[in-house]
Parts: C-alpha cells; structure tokens; sequence
C-alpha cells in the first residue's frame, strides 16, 4: 500500500511539473527496502518544494486533446478494443493549468507589455577623426594635422499594438561639430552621420505610422520618412554608427537623396524568396529654406526588387534592383543601381553596389564593395569588421568638368556591453579634381539603450 500510495504522488506531480502523464514503473512487493523508500520520498520532497519557490500556476487554458476510441454495432463506447468494436478518433476539450517557472512569467509578461506598449531608446555616436594630406596642394584652411569630430543623441519613441499590427515610431536627434568635409574638398561625405542632417540643432530624424494589411504581406509606412531604410539596403555596409563612417560605403551615391520629407513607402513581402517596395519621398536640398511650393516639387520616387537566394551550394544571400526618378532641377531625372551581399560562409559576407544616374544634373557613375567578417576572425565572439571600396565619378559635361573620387575604409567594431561600443577606422581617400590624397584614422565612441 505505501509502495502505491508513492506511484500515485509520483504522476500527480508529474501533471503539476508539465510532464504530462508520463508513466511511473510500479515496484513488485519486496524489492524496496526501507532506505530505498526513504530515498524515493526525499526526492518527492525536493521536488515539491521546486515547485513551491520556483514555479507559479499559469491562468488556466483549454486545450483539445485527440482521443481513440471504439464503438460497437449499438454504438456504446469503450476504451479498449474488442470484438465488434470499430476504431474512431474524436477530440475532447479540457480546461488544465500549467506549471512555469517565474522567469518565464515574467518574461512572457514583459513581451506582451512590449507588443502593446511604448518603448524609448536612447543612444550617443561620438567620432573623432584626424587628417593627413599625402600629396596635393595646401588648401586654405589647411586640414593636414587636423582633428575633426561628430557628435549625435538619438531619442526614440516606439509605441506597437500587436492587435492592430500598427506601430509609431519617432526619432529625435542632435548633431553637432565640424566633420572632415569642412576642410577636405570631396565628392562624397568622409563621416555619413552628417548625411541629411543639418548641423547644430535638434531635429526630427523620422517620425511615421507603419501598419500591415492582407496577414502581413503589405506594410505601408506614411510620414516624415528616410528612404535610404527601406531601399539600397546592406547587411555588410549600412550602419555609420557600427559599420563603415564613408557615405560611399554606406549608400549608393546615385541615390541622390538630400534630405528626409514627408513620404510613403510600401513593401509587399509574400514570405517567398522575391519582395517588392515602392516608395516617394520629398527631399529639400535646404531644409532651412524650402523652395517647394507643392508637393509636386523636389519629389524622389524609387521602386525596387531584392531575391533572396543561396546561389552554387552558398549561405543565403540579397540581391536588389532598384530604380529612381526625381524632379528636383525641374526636369524629370532617373537613375538606377544594384545592390547585394552574399555570405560566402557564416563568417565572411561578400558586399557590392553599382549606380548610374543624373544626380541633380550630373551624369554620376558609382560602384563599390568589399568584405565583412564576424568570429572567429575577430578578438572578442561579438566583434566584426570590414573592409572597403568605392569609387564616385563624375561624368565630364559642357558644364562640369569630369572627378573621380576613390577612397578605401578599414574599420573593427570593438563590443565592450551590450550598451558600448567603440570601433577603429583608417579612411585613405584620393580626389582627382584637386590631386590630393589623404589618410583619416579616427574612433568613435557608441553607446545605446
């Protein structure tokens, strides 16, 4: 009877610890001796207390369970098979509580707070960069054995409603201090966190309503919008504030945005391997002093196409085509390019671009690419790196002269926390319109929460 009584305690707490009936293999009289028994009912007992302090009972839910039953010729039901007895499935609702641990309540609580709530993030990049001209003549100011630096505060607000598949999001950001274009004549931006921003003075980088139609395939985003987010992405250059500074290696140049606007973009994403945006935007050169009179002024529309493939046996790999029209110099001018990166193994992520178009009357030809690593090739496991290539060129016109601009970026991305960040870069860039060259080493300072 103790022997039994024992098995009965044992599938009880086995329901209570989630493990479902599972079967508890009966001891025949005689084979426990009394320190046997004693051992089996401290394990009951620290069992049970388990379940005191670590776990909590879950709301109760319902469940639909399959059962198997039989039925005879006068359709009484029975258990067991038998003769005269047909085999039918039919399924049984019950209410059960379930048993978790208090993590895993907590945690379930704050992703549901999360799905329906407000989030605030807050972040600081901070960059300092030195130059050194290698060739060419002095320029006045003279930048050789300067320093130049960046600083920006990010403020973000991000309210979701899971039941509405709609979400808010808004950037607040501060940027200030001289980056290196201020003294070095180039085609492109040495320090891409200047990029459509204007300096000293707080703005709003993004502020919009995304919402999803037709089970998640269409999401459409309407506001104050950056386009370069949703089109010309990369996995391996894409990010200023952890990836490559140079704007070459962060957008293609043929974009030709200039600054962020009111907008929309849609993105019809099937979960197959093919997706498709469309987007319009509209971009004033001069923020501080608009010359659009409508909305029909200084307007960006761009379309594009990305696959996604694992081409000859390879990890997965983007590739996108997209194309743009814009009427910024009153004219409708177009431009088109190509961006992808594709694994070549967990590690190793191989990047390129290529654009060609009429940039706000010039005739732009642009291309780039390089490699990205992760571990092991790195010092710490969440580590990465990269180095680059681009090239800008402007095409010669009646009343434009012909540039070409190359420059090659190497930088590691040091993760010290989860919040901090700080990353080593050296930028060798090469202009032909002034024949000067020069060496940019520089480290910026991330940290985010």
């Amino acid at each position: 009877m103790l022997l039994q009584r024992l098995q009965q305690l044992e599938q009880r707490l086995n329901q209570l610890e989630g493990r479902g009936g599972a079967p508890v293999t009966p001891a025949a009289p005689g084979t426990l001796d009394t320190q046997a028994i004693l051992d089996r009912l401290d394990q009951l007992d620290a069992r049970i207390a388990n379940l005191e302090t670590a776990t909590v009972l879950s709301e109760p839910k319902t469940i639909v369970k399959q059962v198997e039953q039989y039925v005879d010729p006068n359709g009484n039901v029975f258990d067991q098979p038998g003769p005269g007895r047909a085999a039918e499935v039919t399924y049984q609702r019950e209410r059960v509580f379930r048993r978790q641990t208090i993590k895993d309540e907590i945690e379930e609580a704050l992703a549901a707070q999360a799905q329906n709530g407000i989030e605030i993030g807050v972040s600081s990049i901070t960059t300092v960069q030195g130059a050194f001209q290698t060739k060419g003549p002095k320029f006045d100011p003279n930048p050789n054995g300067h320093v130049f630096g960046v600083t920006q505060s990010d403020i973000t607000f991000l309210a979701q409603s899971a039941a509405l598949n709609t979400s808010f999001f808004a950037d607040v950001v501060a940027i200030g201090g001289p980056g290196p274009n201020g003294e070095i004549p180039g085609l492109t931006l040495l320090n891409s966190q200047q990029a459509r921003l204007s300096n000293n003075r707080l703005q709003i980088r993004e502020a919009w309503v995304r919402t999803e139609f037709f089970g998640q395939v269409l999401g459409v985003t309407v506001g104050h919008i950056d386009l370069t987010n949703y089109f010309d992405r990369n996995a391996a250059a894409n990010d200023e504030t952890t990836q490559f500074i140079s704007d070459a290696l962060v957008n293609n140049q043929v974009l030709g945005l200039a600054n962020n606007g009111l907008g929309i973009a849609a993105i019809l994403d099937p979960k197959g391997p093919l997706n498709f945006k469309a987007g319009v935007q509209q971009s004033e050169a001069d923020p501080d002093h608009p010359t659009a009179t409508s909305l029909s002024n200084h307007l960006f529309s761009l379309v594009e196409v990305e696959y996604t493939a694992v081409p000859f046996g390879l990890p997965e790999g983007h590739y996108r085509l997209w194309g743009r029209l814009d009427n910024v110099t009153g004219q409708d001018r177009t431009g088109w390019g190509i961006s992808f990166d594709q694994k070549l193994n967990p590690e190793v992520t191989l990047f390129g671009r290529y654009g060609n178009g009429d940039v706000g009357g010039q005739r732009v030809h642009f291309f780039s690419g390089g490699f990205g690593f992760q571990a092991p090739w790195t010092f710490n496991p969440m580590d990465h790196w990269g180095i680059g290539f681009a090239q800008t060129e402007l095409v010669e016109t009646l009343a434009q002269p012909a540039a070409t601009e190359r420059l090659a970026e190497g930088f590691y991305n040091l993760h010290l926390t989860d919040h901090l960040a700080l990353s080593l870069m050296l930028q060798y860039v090469l202009e032909s319109d002034t024949h000067s060259a020069f060496f940019l080493p520089g480290m910026r300072l991330g940290v985010e929460f």
